[in-house]
């Protein structure tokens, strides 16, 4: 039985996920992604236009997925508080679940140069404007603080998962570079740890009550 289109692509994009995490973007061969999605290497050009469109297709598919089903999880009678926690955690569930994923967009993405071309951005801006959509409404309830602008607040949270994620990452990948340490942080202590710090500096009602 032969496979249909759409599993041919869905089984590129996993394998360039592979690969990417592997060997890096730029010593990542086509030939290994067609390898490792079982397909002939001129296949993938029938659905990719290039190794950058297909990092970029990763990017642009993976986090369209995670807006839209924030979006749908956010009901407007939720609290702000519990809205902001299911979104910081969502992200750092993402990268959690699938380490290739946080290997690619952490470090790779960055590196190939993509990551600030128009849609990726519009994306990144797209989740910032939710962070921010959030923040006012606490502010409008009482419970996140109000002399604090939101344009900047959003930027915080969303660079604090992203360095926390970062760190977690290397410390799999490198982890020479920590011999100091006693032992690595888990995420659950990262999202922990976060959500404290948020409560002592941004909501208004001690601990986010």
């Amino acid at each position: 039985m032969k496979n249909k289109p759409s599993d041919k692509r869905a089984s590129i994009l996993k394998g360039a996920v592979k690969v990417f995490a592997k060997h890096g973007f730029s010593q990542g061969r086509t030939a290994a992604i067609a390898r490792e999605a079982r397909v002939a290497e001129g296949t993938i050009y029938n659905y990719f236009k290039s190794k950058d469109d297909l990092i970029l297709t990763i990017f642009e598919e993976t986090w369209r997925a995670l807006i839209d089903r924030l979006k749908q999880s956010l009901p407007t009678e939720m609290h702000p508080i519990e809205k902001l926690a299911i979104v910081l955690n969502a992200i750092v569930d993402l990268f959690e679940e699938d380490p290739l994923i946080a290997e690619v967009f952490l470090v790779e993405f960055r590196q190939s140069g993509k990551c600030f071309s128009d849609q990726p951005m519009s994306l990144i801006f797209e989740f910032l404007d939710l962070l921010e959509e959030i923040l006012k409404e606490g502010i409008a309830r009482g419970v996140v603080r109000k002399d604090v602008s939101t344009k900047i607040a959003r930027s915080v949270l969303f660079g604090a998962v992203e360095n926390v994620l970062l760190g977690w990452l290397l410390r799999r990948t490198h982890p020479e570079y920590f011999k100091g340490e006693e032992r690595h942080f888990t995420l659950a202590e990262a999202k922990d740890d976060l959500m404290k710090l948020l409560g002592t500096g941004l909501f208004s009602v001690p601990g986010g009550d």
